[in-house]
């Protein structure tokens, strides 16, 4: 699946903010990246969130993937979200690109 825009998020040193991406876990899909640039400028961290408590109804649900991006240093990078099943070789079934401006 083609990326076809990007969005933009401007940070300060220091400042955090989470980017929320669906997930599919249940069907094997994960959320990965690849970062154009210099990979040192943000830190990322990446959690799972269910939407509403777990309960007998909802009982497999997949999670949704959160990924936290710290801005540790000045710059502009890119990041390149992509949902695949590890072990496949195919394209990935989600894609999203952020260019993160840090200053």
């Amino acid at each position: 699946m083609p990326v076809d825009n990007t969005e933009e998020i401007k940070l300060k040193r220091g400042e955090t903010t989470s980017i929320k991406l669906k997930g599919l876990a249940t069907a094997g899909f994960e959320w990965n990246y690849n970062i154009d640039g210099d990979k040192n400028l943000i830190t990322v961290s990446k959690d799972f969130v269910l939407n509403e408590p777990l309960t007998q109804k909802n009982m497999g649900t997949s999670a949704d993937e959160v990924f936290t991006i710290k801005a540790n240093s000045n710059g502009t990078m890119t990041i390149h979200f992509f949902q695949t099943r590890k072990w496949e070789n195919v394209d990935a079934v989600n894609e999203k690109k952020i260019k993160i401006i840090i200053g």
